[in-house]
């Protein structure tokens, strides 16, 4: 079993997670376990497998998996947000929402993710859809008041966002609220103080885009005079003392990160196979050496990403050396050549995966997909098996081909592809499928079958 990672090493010993509800009430050891079977409680033995906390993607948009497999080339020449997906999304019903999430979700489950932190529209059915399906998640109904989809509708999601939190059945089934104001330049200084004082009031985070355009860079310049993160810092926003999420921040300097740094409670959402389409890969890096704290997230099919958030890992390890490609070295040998450039641009490699080094380690890399978002919201805790963590954790076979040989089990999972390797997986203390079928259960189940239905149905009125 995988223990620790909240404040200690990550190590993996012999245990037994005791749950009876939707979080965890005990970790014991071998012997403890054997007594307490002894006393009559039904117990598990998974063997030789390993058990580790499911994944947390900490920012997606299960809807817009319904846009997979389009040719996003030419929405991702300019605002692929408000030249496409703002188009797409006025015409979506409440049930089309909830039709569509349920198959993001269900695309999570098979992927080894126990909770997301999405953000959207119709909040209340896409809890329902979560609920549904059985995926724990944060729920951050979508504000807009400036520009969007959710211009007129922002105090019914504002209440949304307090019924979700009121909801004791949503709860036990471990799906929270978030505050969810768009960006900067969709939502005014007035709606981001509605969204903070209701934040403030019930102990819930607030979870919003920051610097992910060029037009919200240019907006808050022409409107404010400086830029979204700058203005953020003037209306006192970074000062508050509200758990604050910020997905992709690309268009920000040092001095907006140093901003950023100086907040109470900040956590900035790395997504880059998204970035890699949308804009380009955030500098991490720079996020590091200032100190701030970042996660991992999948965003949403900006060009048929999947909602596999363990796969972006890859990608976060390799932001250390990938400026080599981009670097004076690399030109030089480009427009020259010569075993003084070829040397040059190694030594150049070195030193930037010399600088990263710590950050590519496993550890870190799973952190931002376990304890680092499972540890945001003052009413949840995921990512860990502890007590009081939900009861979400997944069972992997260690002789699958997709981990085998498995000579160190945690650096395969943070870098191979393991999800077809999960044989067994439990969700806020509900068994998810069947164990040792986990993948073909889910797919044949007459739940995923009817829900996939109504989606294709509802999918095909949009002749896309």
């Amino acid at each position: 079993m995988v223990l620790g990672g909240a404040g200690e090493p990550l190590r993996i010993e012999p245990a037994c997670v005791v749950h009876g509800g939707s979080t965890i009430d005990r970790v014991v050891g071998h012997d403890q376990a054997q007594a307490l079977a002894e006393q009559g409680l039904e117990l598990v033995d998974y063997g030789d497998k390993l058990v580790s906390p499911a994944f947390c993607n900490a920012h997606t948009h299960l809807v817009l998996g319904c846009l997979r497999g389009l040719d996003m080339r030419a929405a991702s020449r300019g605002n692929m947000v408000e030249e496409f997906f703002f188009h797409f999304e006025k015409k979506l019903s409440g049930q089309d929402i909830r039709a569509f999430a349920r198959m993001g979700a269900y695309e999570s489950l098979l992927a080894g993710v126990g909770l997301v932190w999405d953000h959207y529209y119709a909040g209340d059915q896409l809890a329902e859809a979560l609920a549904d399906v059985g995926l724990c998640g944060v729920v951050a109904p979508t504000l807009q008041d400036l520009h969007g989809p959710g211009v007129g509708v922002a105090e019914a999601q504002l209440q949304t966002t307090a019924n979700i939190d009121d909801d004791a059945r949503l709860a036990q089934a471990g799906i929270v609220a978030a505050l969810g104001p768009h960006a900067t330049d969709t939502v005014s200084a007035e709606l981001f103080e509605q969204a903070l004082k209701l934040a403030e009031a019930r102990r819930l985070p607030l979870h919003a885009h920051l610097a992910q355009s060029l037009e919200e860079d240019q907006r808050a310049r022409e409107r404010h005079g400086c830029s979204p993160i700058e203005w953020l810092e003037r209306i006192g926003l970074l000062d508050r003392a509200v758990p604050l999420v910020f997905a992709h921040c690309l268009f920000a300097s040092r001095d907006d990160l140093q901003r950023l740094a100086r907040a109470t409670d900040l956590t900035l959402v790395f997504c880059p196979y998204s970035q890699l389409i949308f804009g380009f890969p955030a500098p991490v890096a720079s996020w590091s050496a200032l100190g701030l704290e970042w996660v991992v997230g999948t965003d949403c099919a900006a060009n048929n990403d999947s909602m596999n958030v363990q796969k972006e890992l890859r990608f976060a390890a390799g932001q250390g050396t990938i400026g080599a490609t981009w670097s004076a070295e690399q030109d030089q040998l480009l427009a020259s050549g010569g075993a003084a450039a070829v040397e040059a641009l190694w030594q150049r490699r070195v030193e930037l995966r010399a600088s990263y080094e710590t950050e590519s380690s496993t550890a870190r890399l799973l952190r931002r997909i376990w304890t680092g978002p499972g540890r945001i919201h003052p009413k949840l805790r995921a990512g860990v098996l502890e007590p009081g963590a939900l009861a979400s954790y997944v069972v992997w076979d260690l002789d699958h081909p997709a981990l085998w040989p498995a000579h160190q089990p945690l650096h395969t999972l943070a870098l191979a592809d393991p999800c077809p390797a999960i044989w067994a997986m439990v969700v806020a203390g509900r068994s998810i499928g069947c164990a040792g079928d986990f993948h073909n259960s889910i797919l044949h189940s007459a739940e995923y079958v009817t829900a996939r239905e109504e989606a294709v149905a509802r999918l095909a009125r949009f002749k896309l």
